[in-house]
């Protein structure tokens, strides 16, 4: 049996032009191994997801960011719901089941048993997998890594035994009613962000009803380890917060601070507008609020002429 390690290494040394390499889980000495069988000349797309949780774990490695910031054409994309294990050079593709990992991909001494099947580029699956995949991910640059690094720091340090692999059961029962919503349009619903960890404690019956619907809508669109104390529950959402590509690339304008109307333009021309009945002056106060909550030493907000200015924490980034 042909090792997924050496299909995946043989199948970017006879890389002509391009390279998507998708993974949840991506480890630093597998990624290195298959990075050292790339001709410095093809263009690199990585894809996986950073989850603070899997990474305290050892799982997956903040570290790929390092290797692939150093190589020309080369980028690091992360989407929190990704399961597939996706690999395409040109015209020529691997789906299965192994990790970027050495243990998956058969480079240790006790592996998994593992799958990466051959198929055609021109599958129209397939085709529609690469645009539905982009269109949910946002790119990482240094102050992302450097948030998440945060993240998993605090939370490693403080709460190392409360963050178990497997998904909340409480929050499982919600996943079918929240399909719906694209990864893409996403946008906080819920007007007061401190009652969030209302719901995922159990104690949604607190709540009017209209914040309980909201509630579980937004807790539906991030997966979420059970039973996180309340200051692990805040670093995390806000640890995840900065992957939904519409707050990102809100994030992305606040490099430069930004009255009220720049950012409500700028959430028309997104995926969010094209809701039923999307409010853009709601739709920025909830999301304002949700960034100050969750996310309070990143942002800056004053108030000159009346007129709110909002915007990112100057850094070294």
């Amino acid at each position: 049996m042909v090792l997924p390690g050496s299909q995946l290494e043989e199948l970017c040394a006879q890389a002509c032009n391009e390279v998507i390499l998708v993974a949840p889980f991506i480890k630093a000495p597998a990624l290195a191994r298959l990075l050292s069988k790339l001709p410095p000349q093809i263009s690199l797309k990585c894809v996986t997801r950073w989850r603070p949780e899997e990474i305290i774990a050892g799982v997956s490695d903040l570290e790929a960011w390092t290797l692939l910031k150093e190589r020309p054409d080369a980028s690091l994309w992360l989407r929190p719901d990704l399961h597939a294990k996706y690999y395409r050079a040109d015209q020529k593709c691997l789906v299965g089941s192994a990790n970027l990992t050495s243990t998956a991909l058969g480079w240790v001494r006790q592996i998994n048993l593992e799958l990466l099947v051959p198929l055609p580029t021109n599958n129209a699956q397939l085709l529609e997998f690469e645009k539905e995949l982009f269109a949910g991910s946002i790119q990482v640059d240094q102050a992302i890594f450097a948030q998440m690094q945060l993240a998993v720091q605090l939370l490693g340090e403080q709460y190392p035994k409360i963050l178990p692999l497997e998904a909340s059961p409480q929050l499982e029962s919600e996943e079918e009613s929240q399909e719906a919503i694209a990864t893409d349009a996403w946008l906080p619903t819920l007007r007061n962000p401190e009652d969030l960890y209302l719901a995922y404690s159990g104690r949604s019956e607190e709540l009017s009803t209209a914040s309980r619907e909201a509630a579980l809508l937004d807790l539906g669109a991030f997966p979420m380890p059970p039973d996180l104390p309340k200051a692990a529950f805040q670093v995390y959402v806000g640890s995840l917060l900065l992957q939904k590509p519409i707050v990102r690339q809100v994030d992305l304008l606040l490099s430069t601070p930004q009255r009220f109307g720049a950012v409500t333009d700028l959430l028309f021309s997104l995926a969010c507008s094209q809701s039923p009945n999307f409010d853009a002056d709601r739709a920025w106060q909830t999301l304002m609020r949700w960034l100050r909550y969750f996310l309070p030493n990143r942002y800056t907000l004053s108030v000159p002429n009346h007129s709110e200015v909002f915007g990112r924490v100057k850094s070294d980034f």
